[in-house]
Protein backbone atom coordinates (compact mmCIF):
# COMPACT_ATOMS: atom_id res chain seq x y z
CA UNK A 1 0.00 0.00 0.00
CA UNK A 2 1.34 3.49 -1.15
CA UNK A 3 0.85 6.28 1.30
CA UNK A 4 1.77 10.03 0.83
CA UNK A 5 3.05 12.49 3.93
CA UNK A 6 4.15 16.02 4.40
CA UNK A 7 8.30 16.27 5.05
CA UNK A 8 8.86 18.44 8.48
CA UNK A 9 11.63 19.36 10.18
CA UNK A 10 11.56 15.96 12.09
CA UNK A 11 11.67 13.82 8.98
CA UNK A 12 13.45 16.35 6.28
CA UNK A 13 16.67 14.30 6.77
CA UNK A 14 15.12 11.46 4.98
CA UNK A 15 14.75 13.55 2.14
CA UNK A 16 18.82 13.68 1.80
CA UNK A 17 19.35 10.27 2.26
CA UNK A 18 16.61 9.29 -1.08
CA UNK A 19 17.94 11.82 -3.32
CA UNK A 20 22.17 10.80 -2.02
CA UNK A 21 20.72 7.07 -2.82
CA UNK A 22 18.79 7.62 -5.91
CA UNK A 23 21.15 11.02 -7.68
CA UNK A 24 24.08 10.28 -9.04
CA UNK A 25 26.43 13.13 -7.59
CA UNK A 26 28.12 13.44 -11.05
CA UNK A 27 24.69 14.12 -12.24
CA UNK A 28 22.64 16.03 -9.90
CA UNK A 29 24.02 17.85 -6.29
CA UNK A 30 21.36 19.52 -3.98
CA UNK A 31 22.90 22.21 -2.22
CA UNK A 32 22.07 22.70 1.50
CA UNK A 33 19.25 25.65 0.55
CA UNK A 34 17.46 22.73 -1.46
CA UNK A 35 16.77 20.74 1.95
CA UNK A 36 16.72 24.03 4.12
CA UNK A 37 13.25 25.97 2.05
CA UNK A 38 11.75 22.11 1.78
CA UNK A 39 10.14 23.32 4.95
CA UNK A 40 8.86 26.20 3.52
CA UNK A 41 6.93 24.61 0.37
CA UNK A 42 5.07 22.90 2.44
CA UNK A 43 2.23 20.38 0.47
CA UNK A 44 4.69 20.94 -2.52
CA UNK A 45 7.38 18.67 -0.60
CA UNK A 46 5.61 15.10 0.25
CA UNK A 47 7.32 11.29 1.05
CA UNK A 48 6.05 8.35 0.06
CA UNK A 49 5.49 5.28 2.01
CA UNK A 50 5.31 1.71 1.21
CA UNK A 51 3.87 -0.50 3.82
CA UNK A 52 4.86 2.25 6.40
CA UNK A 53 8.56 2.73 4.86
CA UNK A 54 9.48 5.68 3.39
CA UNK A 55 10.91 4.76 0.25
CA UNK A 56 10.45 7.93 -1.99
CA UNK A 57 9.79 11.87 -2.25
CA UNK A 58 9.11 14.88 -4.42
CA UNK A 59 9.97 18.16 -3.52
CA UNK A 60 8.74 21.25 -5.67
CA UNK A 61 8.59 25.13 -5.84
CA UNK A 62 5.84 27.64 -6.66
CA UNK A 63 7.16 30.13 -9.64
CA UNK A 64 4.66 33.12 -10.78
CA UNK A 65 5.55 34.84 -13.88
CA UNK A 66 3.19 37.73 -15.14
CA UNK A 67 0.37 36.63 -12.43
CA UNK A 68 0.71 33.28 -14.11
CA UNK A 69 1.94 30.08 -11.46
CA UNK A 70 3.99 27.30 -12.88
CA UNK A 71 5.01 24.51 -10.42
CA UNK A 72 8.81 22.97 -10.85
CA UNK A 73 9.08 19.53 -9.99
CA UNK A 74 13.10 20.06 -8.32
CA UNK A 75 13.49 16.25 -7.36
CA UNK A 76 11.12 13.47 -7.42
CA UNK A 77 12.66 10.00 -6.01
CA UNK A 78 12.13 6.36 -5.35
CA UNK A 79 14.66 3.89 -3.91
CA UNK A 80 15.92 1.39 -6.24
CA UNK A 81 14.25 -1.47 -4.96
CA UNK A 82 10.88 0.22 -4.47
CA UNK A 83 10.75 0.97 -8.68
CA UNK A 84 8.38 -0.65 -10.58
CA UNK A 85 5.26 -0.64 -8.21
CA UNK A 86 3.63 2.97 -9.14
CA UNK A 87 5.15 4.80 -6.30
CA UNK A 88 6.97 7.44 -8.44
CA UNK A 89 3.52 7.72 -10.69
CA UNK A 90 1.22 8.18 -7.22
CA UNK A 91 4.29 11.23 -6.06
CA UNK A 92 4.19 13.01 -9.96
CA UNK A 93 -0.27 12.50 -9.72
CA UNK A 94 0.53 14.01 -6.12
CA UNK A 95 2.60 16.95 -7.34
CA UNK A 96 -0.10 17.26 -10.43
CA UNK A 97 -2.62 17.72 -8.47
CA UNK A 98 -1.14 19.67 -5.90
CA UNK A 99 -0.36 22.12 -8.30
CA UNK A 100 -4.00 22.11 -9.97
CA UNK A 101 -5.67 22.78 -6.57
CA UNK A 102 -2.95 26.26 -6.64
CA UNK A 103 -4.09 27.70 -9.73
CA UNK A 104 -1.16 26.70 -11.47
CA UNK A 105 -1.38 26.32 -15.25
CA UNK A 106 1.64 24.14 -15.69
CA UNK A 107 3.89 21.83 -13.97
CA UNK A 108 7.40 20.56 -15.67
CA UNK A 109 10.73 19.24 -14.72
CA UNK A 110 14.47 20.34 -15.84
CA UNK A 111 16.35 16.43 -16.29
CA UNK A 112 19.94 15.63 -17.30
CA UNK A 113 19.91 13.70 -20.76
CA UNK A 114 22.31 11.62 -18.60
CA UNK A 115 19.65 10.53 -16.63
CA UNK A 116 17.43 8.66 -19.26
CA UNK A 117 13.91 9.12 -17.69
CA UNK A 118 12.35 11.46 -20.22
CA UNK A 119 9.85 8.42 -21.46
CA UNK A 120 8.39 8.08 -17.85
CA UNK A 121 7.46 11.88 -17.86
CA UNK A 122 6.27 11.46 -21.42
CA UNK A 123 3.78 8.22 -21.04
CA UNK A 124 2.29 10.57 -17.56
CA UNK A 125 1.28 13.35 -20.83
CA UNK A 126 4.46 15.31 -20.29
CA UNK A 127 6.01 16.73 -23.20
CA UNK A 128 9.80 17.76 -24.31
CA UNK A 129 10.08 21.90 -24.82
CA UNK A 130 12.45 21.54 -27.81
CA UNK A 131 13.17 25.16 -27.83
CA UNK A 132 14.90 24.47 -24.52
CA UNK A 133 16.63 21.76 -25.11
CA UNK A 134 20.61 22.42 -24.39
CA UNK A 135 23.44 19.60 -23.93
CA UNK A 136 22.91 20.09 -20.21
CA UNK A 137 19.64 19.68 -20.15
CA UNK A 138 15.72 19.13 -21.42
CA UNK A 139 12.62 20.60 -20.40
CA UNK A 140 9.65 18.62 -19.80
CA UNK A 141 6.29 19.91 -19.07
CA UNK A 142 2.37 19.23 -18.77
CA UNK A 143 -0.32 21.50 -19.17
CA UNK A 144 -2.87 21.55 -16.14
Amino acid sequence: MIELDAINPNNLKILEVINEKCFDPEIIIFPTSFYKDTISVGPLAQYAYFNQVCVGAVRCKKETHNKSHKIQILSLAVLPAYRNRSIGTKLLEYACETAAEGKAKEIYIKLSPKLDVSEWFIHRGFIIDESSKTEDSVLLSKKL
